[in-house]
């Protein structure tokens, strides 16, 4: 027994030795090998999934028009600071040379097709996880979606109430998360005033 002990002592000074760098050391790499082993089955370019709207021209791109209209201006939407980045010729636009409007006759040029997956690319990035339910449950419950509450008045919004339930704008909208788009409403939708009266009002 004493012997056994002794040989213990003896072994102590191995283990101290190491030093407190040491002891960390250790733990680090085997913190690190616990994080390579159960990291070590999720590929490297695995992406996560959105079920979204129809992103094409003919689904989206009145959609996005209307977008760029109604909330799309410098002084909203259409600046790159906010969560929500609309483009288009009323606004910000991807060609640093192009100007902020949709009159030829005046120098500026119709929203383009890459700034129409520009605005769908930050609309259905916005909350991935929510975007998802409302696509995956037909578009039956949109309010589920930020964006829609505040365009709603349902939340506080800098733009203020800019659409009611059932109007062109909002059947434009919900129409295109029922996958759908009413293209008849987006028509009629443009039609509203081009800034928000209230734009200024947190």
């Amino acid at each position: 027994m004493r012997a056994n002990r002794i040989r213990g002592l003896a072994q102590l000074p191995v283990l101290v030795s190491v030093g407190v760098s040491g002891l960390v050391s250790l733990a680090a790499l085997g913190a690190l090998a616990f994080a390579e082993a159960s990291c070590s089955s999720v590929p490297a370019d695995q992406r996560i999934g959105i079920d979204a709207p129809s992103g094409s021209e003919d689904q989206f791109g009145i959609v996005g028009d209307y977008l760029d209209h109604r909330c799309g201006s410098l002084d909203c939407h259409g600046q790159p600071g906010r969560n929500l980045r609309i483009w288009g010729c009323d606004g910000m636009r991807l060609d640093p040379h192009a100007f902020p409007i949709c009159n030829v006759a005046q120098g500026g040029s119709f929203t383009t097709v890459a700034e129409h997956q520009a605005t769908y690319r930050s609309l259905v990035g916005l909350e991935p996880t929510v975007m998802s339910a409302v696509v995956s449950g037909h578009g039956v419950h949109p309010e589920l979606l930020t964006f829609v509450r505040k365009a709603r008045g349902l939340e506080a919004h800098k733009g203020g109430t800019l659409i009611t339930p059932g109007d062109d704008q909002d059947v434009c909208i919900s129409s295109w998360l029922a996958g759908q788009t009413d293209s008849t409403s987006c028509g009629n939708a443009l039609g509203y005033p081009m800034y928000p009266q209230d734009a200024s009002v947190e």
